[in-house]
């Protein structure tokens, strides 16, 4: 079951095979209109924000998720660039819970857009430069109704913003990091996308009824199939209920479509000093498992316990597929809610 390694993932990085498309050019209005149009859901504040990943081991996801294009729906903040970089994304659609997070990515989307380089961007969060950086928000998000909470988030946040950033970008800490800052042509498509208007951030509850059935409407209106869907370790605080799975079932995926997740467990091997262990979850195979009577992540858990060193992966990936043996839903899943911790 193992697809990757970490010599071949340095491998296709030094090569550049990123798997980033060469241009992307802008929408059009009718387009822009129809993400525009994606409804908010209205979600109360969680008592946490997540404005920074802490997940530093994306390399593993080289090989799986590259090239696959399409559109990407994901929860959380920029670690989902450095996702849709290697996959060569046409579109992101960003869905969170946390209201605030909408304003994490418009943030971004200023900063991102005004800096050429991926060292001009972590400049921008400096200290020395939190003036003009505020001055270039401002201008930028006037008319927005959260102009003002936008700016004083990146106030507030920016002392912890700019460590955490050259972190990301490589410049800080004690391990490599593969990321949308230390590989060029994951930052040229990054910008790329954010210059032509293909990044869309909604405040929206994956198990509701509104945004992400809006997001699939929008995607399947421009004839681009979701090829990633990114829920962090989101799917642990909910069931798959009728609605969750109806949510699943609005986005126009396809064959070569997949889920990633972060998991966290006793028995399955960390990435590295890391709290997660990496799921990349082929699409038919997910659909089929709720089909089956799988209602929550942890049963995916159980059935990695229960195919042991054959499918879980040492190096803290794993790739779930249909040879991937099924245990028994029900008892899969309660023996996995007993161990499986509910970190973040």
């Amino acid at each position: 079951m193992r697809i990757v390694q970490p010599i071949l993932a340095l491998a296709l990085l030094l090569t550049g095979a990123t798997g980033a498309a060469a241009e992307l050019k802008p929408l059009d209005d009718k387009a822009r209109k129809q993400l525009d149009a994606i409804p908010n859901e209205g979600t109360p504040l969680p008592k946490q924000h997540y404005f920074r990943s802490n997940e530093w081991y994306q390399n593993l996801l080289v090989q799986p998720l590259q090239g696959r294009g399409g559109a990407y729906v994901g929860v959380g903040s920029d670690q989902n660039y450095t996702m849709a970089a290697i996959a060569g994304s046409e579109l992101l659609i960003l869905i969170d819970y946390d209201p605030r997070i909408r304003w994490v990515h418009r943030i971004y989307d200023v900063l991102i857009r005004a800096s050429e380089t991926p060292d001009d961007l972590v400049s921008r969060f400096a200290q020395e430069n939190e003036e003009r950086s505020r001055a270039l928000i401002e201008t930028a998000v006037q008319g927005d109704p959260d102009a003002a909470a936008i700016t004083k988030h990146f106030t507030k946040s920016r002392k912890l913003w700019h460590p955490y950033l050259e972190r990301v970008r490589g410049t800080k800490g004690k391990l490599p990091v593969t990321s949308w800052l230390s590989v060029p042509e994951y930052y040229k498509h990054v910008r790329g996308l954010f210059n032509a208007g293909r990044v869309i951030s909604k405040n929206g509850d994956m198990t509701a009824e509104r945004t992400v059935r809006a997001a699939g409407d929008a995607a399947r209106a421009l004839k681009i199939p979701v090829r990633i869907i990114y829920f962090s370790n989101a799917e642990q605080f909910f069931p798959y209920s009728d609605s969750f799975q109806a949510n699943m079932r609005a986005l126009p995926t396809d064959e070569r479509s997949v889920v990633v997740r972060t998991i966290h467990h006793g028995k399955i091997p960390n990435a590295g000093p890391n709290d997660w262990h990496y799921v990349v979850h082929e699409m038919p195979d997910f659909f089929a498992r709720m089909q089956a009577g799988y209602r929550h992540s942890f049963a995916f858990v159980g059935d990695l316990l229960a195919g042991g060193k054959k499918v879980i992966g040492e190096d803290g990936l794993s790739v779930m597929t249909g040879a991937v043996p099924m245990a028994k839903p029900g008892a899969a899943e309660q023996a996995s809610v007993t161990q499986a911790g509910a970190k973040e």
